[in-house]
């Protein structure tokens, strides 16, 4: 047992030297070789310095693009491992902008220890003017409820877009995308929604707006089954005699229209009328902003 156990020791031992010797070899290649070697890091975000100042002198980029590039980095080991994607910045700036191509001139944070070259030693920046104008705000419906909603309002009827000048020519209005399938169906309803803009061909445009949220009020239809009435106004017939088949029919409408009626009525009736329409389908009278639920229904004149 004394032997394995010794044995063990000293295999232990040797791992030990093993990595010592390893850590002490690296530390060498380090601190005394340090050889040269090449990187290359790809896709380094660029950025456009002093941007306000352009937008104060009335300018946008447009098309909007994401600058990259690659930099092929040479030098010693040492050097290229403190240097990575998040720590490398390639920047520069637009001298004198004018409408249309800018060049930029693009520079590096890294020092003049380790070697360097940019894929790109330039870009081209395409600017335009900055507009605005003022457009109608629209509340577009989505969803299987969408027919449901009778009414809507908006706390702006009008905003402002600004941006590119060949964008904002493209504006046709504001759009409020509002899915119905997401709102709780009682009559009266506000919701707050994403205002976006939109050209004739239904497309989003990639502008400012100067009210990011506009709310949106509105009101699903409600229904109610109400008796039908004749009006009658002739005097040869006994009214009494006389009744409409179904008795009752449901409309459709705002809550606040449907609570004031109680009843619905034909057209107005003469004498001729009650004898040429007997068992024939007969015109009733709706309100205002009320229609059938189902507008097939036939309401026919029958004798009781």
């Amino acid at each position: 047992m004394s032997k394995l156990r010794q044995k063990a020791k000293g295999n232990i031992k040797a791992k030990i030297i093993s990595i010592l010797a390893a850590l002490a070899l690296w530390l060498y290649v380090l601190a005394v070789v340090d050889p040269d070697e090449k990187k290359v890091i790809v896709d380094i975000p660029i950025t456009i310095n002093k941007m306000n100042q352009l937008e104060n002198e009335g300018f946008v980029v447009y098309p909007k693009a994401d600058f990259k590039t690659d930099i092929t980095l040479e030098g010693k080991l040492s050097e290229l491992q403190k240097l990575t994607r998040d720590n490398i910045d390639i920047y520069g700036e637009i001298i004198n902008p004018v409408e249309g191509s800018n060049v930029v001139i693009l520079r590096t944070n890294i020092s003049n220890r380790v070697s360097r070259e940019l894929k790109d030693s330039s870009i081209v920046v395409n600017l335009e003017k900055r507009t605005k104008k003022q457009v109608d705000v629209k509340v577009n419906l989505n969803g299987s409820l969408k027919d449901e909603i009778i009414k809507t309002t908006t706390n702006y009827k009008k905003v402002t877009v600004s941006g590119a000048a060949s964008l904002v020519d493209k504006v046709d209005y504001v759009g409020l995308d509002l899915d119905t399938d997401k709102i709780d169906k009682d009559s009266y309803f506000e919701k707050e929604v994403q205002a976006k803009a939109y050209d004739n061909k239904g497309n989003v445009l990639d502008l400012d707006i100067n009210v990011k949220k506009i709310t949106v009020s509105g009101e699903f239809r409600q229904t109610k089954s109400l008796p039908l009435k004749i009006d009658y106004s002739g005097g040869l017939y006994d009214l009494d005699s006389y009744a409409l088949s179904p008795e009752k029919i449901v409309v459709a409408g705002s809550g606040e229209t449907l609570k004031n009626i109680e009843y619905i009525k034909t057209k107005k009736l003469t004498d001729n009328d009650l004898n040429q329409l007997l068992n024939k389908k007969v015109e009733i009278v709706l309100p205002e902003g009320i229609k059938l639920k189902n507008e097939n229904t036939e309401i026919l004149l029958i004798k009781k």
